[in-house]
């Protein structure tokens, strides 16, 4: 990831990230219906990485919950602004800096990824490291949308934006929708995939077409 887009998410953790309405206002709605899909495929104390965690949105809802949690993400700021926050919450994460195609070892009994695919230039090299590092059987959730017709409604950070993916958006995705994320997961040699997105009366992020959720299980080697 380049420095100019490693720049814009360290600026962005603390200047109203977790005040959008997809992040801390939808909380309880994330956590109502992540947690029982984790606890049902994994158990208590399962071993998670939030992969592309930003500020720690999943990693914090499922530490709660009582799983043992890895959050990685590209961004030094977001990181920091995560670990202050699972501090004040009293819940320990470990944090890694680190890109979403180059996880940590595991072995992962479930990998969970919240809008990351639109910001790979090879959303395939994330999945497949996922599959390689969560158990035979594992669970992968994927959540992410249309983020190329979605806005943040801040003329401000929309500026920003353009200016910072200004030399890498020709090559990234910038948007993904459950057809071309299903495709990714069964190259991968995932199985058992399923579209979740019913779990929600209505997509979490009122500005992003084509909001999804999708969960497989890693291939039993």
């Amino acid at each position: 990831m380049s420095a100019p887009i490693v720049d814009y998410w360290n600026d962005r953790a603390r200047r109203g990230y977790d005040q959008q309405p997809g992040q801390d206002p939808a909380l309880d709605l994330w956590a109502k219906r992540i947690c029982p899909l984790v606890a049902d495929a994994a158990g208590p104390g399962a071993r998670v990485l939030d992969s592309g965690c930003g500020t720690g949105f999943l990693a914090r809802i499922l530490a709660a919950d009582g799983h043992r949690v890895t959050g990685q993400d590209a961004s030094p700021g977001m990181l920091a602004v995560a670990a202050e926050r699972a501090a004040a919450d009293g819940l320990a994460v470990d944090w890694l800096t680190g890109v979403a195609e180059e996880p940590p070892a595991g072995p992962f009994d479930v990998v969970v990824t919240r809008n990351v695919l639109w910001t790979l230039p090879e959303p395939q090299r994330a999945v497949d490291a996922w599959a390689r590092v969560l158990r035979p059987g594992g669970l992968l959730l994927i959540s992410d949308g249309r983020w190329d017709a979605a806005s943040v409604g801040d003329d401000a950070t929309e500026e920003r934006f353009s200016s910072s993916y200004s030399d890498a958006a020709p090559e990234l995705p910038m948007g993904v929708d459950f057809a071309g994320c299903a495709d990714l997961v069964d190259r991968a040699g995932f199985v058992d995939r399923t579209d979740r997105t019913a779990l929600f009366d209505g997509a979490p992020y009122p500005s992003a077409p084509g909001f999804f959720l999708l969960s497989a299980r890693a291939p039993r080697r």
